[in-house]
């Protein structure tokens, strides 16, 4: 068994590599160069980034049978070079064709970053036994992402404001994203036992199994690709929306993206006490309750009722409910998922819900680009969150019940079962 200082250390370099990663000047600027390039077509800008997500879906699964078979270390390293290739790429294109190929080597990389990172933290932790830590571990990983989130906008604000480009903002990503791919390089792969399928398609096969076969994962998958949609939607558009709101100031766009991301951070330290005072079904129903009412208050801003300042407090407003489910929905739903799934098919599991997530934001972020096209951006959002809040009820009334079904069923002795 790992010593816990050997413990420590890795997870304490896991941690500088979420830093790095996560430290994205370009973050809130990135919409408004693809805008900028594609004349401010708000449906062609969605069809881009769907790209993203279609290569994303199509590289889901198999990248984290990839991760289950052949390591976690491989799959980081490999997804964070993609990822940062596709971040230059993107700064560099200028027209449909090139935005969609640099999207498309970003979603290759997000692949495997997103169906891995947490399960290496978990074996990682797994290897000393101490898989307990993982709530408070990955509540420390959020914070820390949050944070460097948080600095990067503020400083790519700066930037943007003193050289009127959005353009330099993803290009100097290539520093930070060299120290994240010479960090991860460095990563230990965790001992712990895994016993993978005899081939990639048989290991997707036993991960969709394993997913189908507990209930609770099935409610909860459709709950994060319910509330994804929702969340991701209005990620994509927050850009053109806070701008219009703070009228081109681009220092204080980069410190209100700043000040969100800050609060994600403090929602992702939150993580542990939230879950243990509310228990699993209650984090749910908070999320719900986070992401759903806001968006009464976006549509009323966008009636132009109120007056500059008032809109943009109620603007303001309105984003850190949803700063605060980005800090909550990934400890959530993973370490959800980590307690009822083997090592074995950690990544592959973990990676279905990615998959079912990018499917639904994949189909139905171009509709919202078109009523935003036609009618109007806040109408397009409220419509698409007004639809989703029903399966996303229905999924959380769902779970509980079906956690309910298995205590009792577990309680249930053998012999009365027959």
């Amino acid at each position: 068994m790992a010593t816990v200082p050997a413990i420590d250390a890795r997870i304490r370099r896991y941690f500088l590599f979420q830093v790095l990663w996560s430290f994205e000047l370009w973050h809130p600027f990135w919409t408004l160069w693809l805008l900028q390039n594609l004349r401010n077509d708000f449906f062609s800008a969605t069809l881009v980034d769907v790209v993203f997500w279609v290569v994303g879906l199509l590289f889901a699964m198999p990248a984290g049978a990839l991760a289950d078979r052949y390591g976690r270390k491989p799959a980081l390293v490999f997804g964070i070079v993609l990822w940062n290739v596709g971040v230059i790429l993107f700064g560099l294109a200028g027209s449909l064709p090139a935005f969609a190929l640099a999207n498309a080597a970003w979603a290759f990389g997000a692949a495997f970053l997103f169906s891995c990172g947490s399960a290496y933290l978990y074996d990682t932790l797994a290897e000393g036994g101490q898989e307990r830590r993982y709530p408070r571990e990955v509540s420390r990983a959020a914070l820390l992402g949050f944070l460097a989130t948080a600095a990067g906008c503020a400083i790519g604000g700066i930037v943007v404001s003193a050289t009127r480009s959005f353009q330099v903002s993803l290009l100097l990503n290539v520093v930070t994203g060299m120290a994240a791919i010479g960090t991860a390089l460095t990563f230990r792969e965790p001992a712990v036992h895994r016993l993978p399928a005899s081939n990639l398609l048989a290991q997707i096969r036993t991960g969709l199994r394993i997913t189908r076969e507990n209930r609770q994962i099935v409610f909860l998958i459709l709950f994060q690709v319910v509330v994804g949609i929702v969340t991701y939607v209005m990620a994509f558009f927050r850009a053109p929306y806070m701008q219009a709101l703070v009228a081109g100031d681009f220092v204080f766009l980069g410190l209100a993206f700043a000040g969100f991301f800050a609060i994600a951070a403090a929602a992702g330290m939150s993580f542990e006490k939230i879950l243990n005072r509310l228990g699993e079904t209650g984090a749910l129903v908070l999320t719900f309750l986070l992401v759903f009412p806001p968006f009464a208050a976006v549509y009323t801003v966008s009636l132009g009722i109120f007056s500059p300042g008032v809109a943009l407090l109620f603007g303001v407003l309105t984003q850190i409910c949803f700063y605060i489910i980005w800090g909550l929905e990934s400890p959530v739903v993973t370490t959800i998922i980590n307690r009822r799934v083997l090592s074995s098919e950690r990544a592959t599991v973990l990676a279905v819900s990615t998959f079912f997530t990018t499917l639904a934001i994949a189909i139905m972020e171009p509709i919202v680009g078109l009523l935003a096209a036609k009618y109007d951006l806040a109408v397009g959002l409220t419509i698409l969150a007004a639809i989703m809040a029903v399966p996303s009820a229905y999924a959380v009334v769902a779970y509980r019940a079906a956690g309910t079904k298995a205590r009792l069923s577990s309680a249930v002795p053998t012999s009365a079962k027959r």
